[in-house]
């Protein structure tokens, strides 16, 4: 890959440029979740089916992630950035105009589809941009994007939707991947591709793999945990804590805020520990555990506070460790691949996890919900257990 002038410069306008784009998809993706009661309303919809407005999203993105591992490993990831951007302004601008739920689900399916190229693509890109010695820090601090887009879509949900409804909040975030073209045009001047052609054989090779799979399972645990936090969390505080829906956007932020440090950080802590990455990943599991506990026993706004604060940390921490992990285990020809398989399982958990929640909240109760969770932090524990360092 080529260099401009200052050689050192180069990949970090890589990363603005992806961070941009991937941004802009995780805002648009948790859009609903701080919007709730307008959006159930505006639609007539219970709990479980606002889920699927979340959910449907990964759903799209699970569907299509492991095809577009193997358009990564042949063809030029620039260009699949490209398709994806096209096709995901176009979902979120047909989004508000959609004339029933289901229409409306299906906008955000086909949104979603483009994460494989928004959010994947784009982590390879910024992966294959940095040095050997960076490349853990550089794709650390992009996946903070994901918890950036995030802390936007709680944070300016409630009053963008005083302004312009629930209609404009769904679509509003798409101008943020519209910022970071340019420079992502700019900055990549060089195709990127795997230097070894993948093929059918070895493709198929790369999806048996057991220690990717027991990575990506672990991965599933932990991205089910992010979803779970940040789709329901803002109900539960008006719900139950008693507070208004301006005040649980604000707190809800604080779960993808955390994620700003906690995922690189975890990556920090990964190498500073000799490049072991388990521990990490199981640290992460195990501040979720009293998390939960604090937020079940909350009752003022200060300790559910504290709770969302160690959620937040503890559903991210390992975050992009599980992105290095499963690179470092796989062979070169099947990298992007191996990483579609992370996501793929990643992604199933995300869609799962808030239909789930939803229905545990409505059939059950909040406190069902929550211990729903406790058994994904100890089963994404159980996954890796056995598994040893690359």
């Amino acid at each position: 890959m080529s260099t401009r002038s200052d050689p050192a410069a180069h990949p970090w306008l890589v990363l603005t440029g992806c961070f941009l784009v991937a941004t802009g998809f995780n805002a648009y993706l948790f859009a609903p979740a701080s919007i709730m009661p307008p959006f159930t309303a505006a639609f007539g919809i219970d709990k479980a089916a606002a889920g699927l407005a979340i959910s449907v999203v990964f759903l799209g993105w699970a569907v299509c992630q492991v095809p577009s591992g193997f358009l990564m490993d042949r063809y030029d990831n620039r260009r699949l950035v490209w398709a994806g951007v096209v096709v995901f302004l176009g979902a979120a601008a047909a989004g508000p105009f959609a004339p029933t739920y289901p229409t409306f689900l299906a906008t955000r399916f086909v949104g979603g589809a483009t994460a494989v190229f928004l959010w994947t693509a784009n982590a390879n890109i910024v992966g294959q941009s940095f040095p050997l010695d960076r490349r853990a820090l550089g794709t650390s601090l992009f996946v903070t994007s994901a918890p950036a887009g995030v802390t936007v879509a709680q944070a300016v949900g409630p009053p963008l939707e005083a302004v312009v409804g629930w209609e404009g909040v769904v679509a509003a975030y798409a101008a943020i991947t519209v910022v970071g073209l340019p420079l992502f045009a700019w900055a990549l001047d060089e195709p990127i591709r795997n230097e070894t052609s993948l093929s059918l054989s070895q493709f198929g090779t790369a999806l048996g793999d057991r220690r990717v799979l027991a990575i990506a399972l672990s991965s599933f645990c932990a991205y089910s945990l992010f979803v779970f936090f940040n789709s329901w969390m803002p109900t539960y505080a008006t719900e139950v804590i008693g507070v208004d829906i301006g005040t649980a956007g604000t707190l809800a932020a604080l779960l993808p805020a955390m994620g700003l440090a906690a995922r690189p950080g975890g990556g920090w802590l990964s190498d500073r520990i000799g490049g072991r990455r388990r521990p990490v990943i199981v640290a992460a599991f195990l501040l979720v555990l009293p998390a939960l506990l604090v937020a079940v026993l909350a009752t003022s706004v200060v300790g559910f506070a504290a709770a969302l604060l160690l959620a937040g940390v503890g559903s991210q921490l390992g975050t992009g460790v599980f992105y290095v992990y499963v690179e470092e285990v796989s062979p070169p020809e099947s990298g992007g691949t191996s990483l579609a398989v992370l996501m793929t399982l990643s992604i199933a958990g995300s869609l799962f996890a808030p239909v789930a929640a939803g229905w545990l909240v409505d059939a059950v109760s909040w406190t069902a919900a929550f211990v729903f969770a406790g058994a994904l932090a100890v089963a994404g524990i159980v996954a890796i257990a056995r598994l040893p360092e690359a």
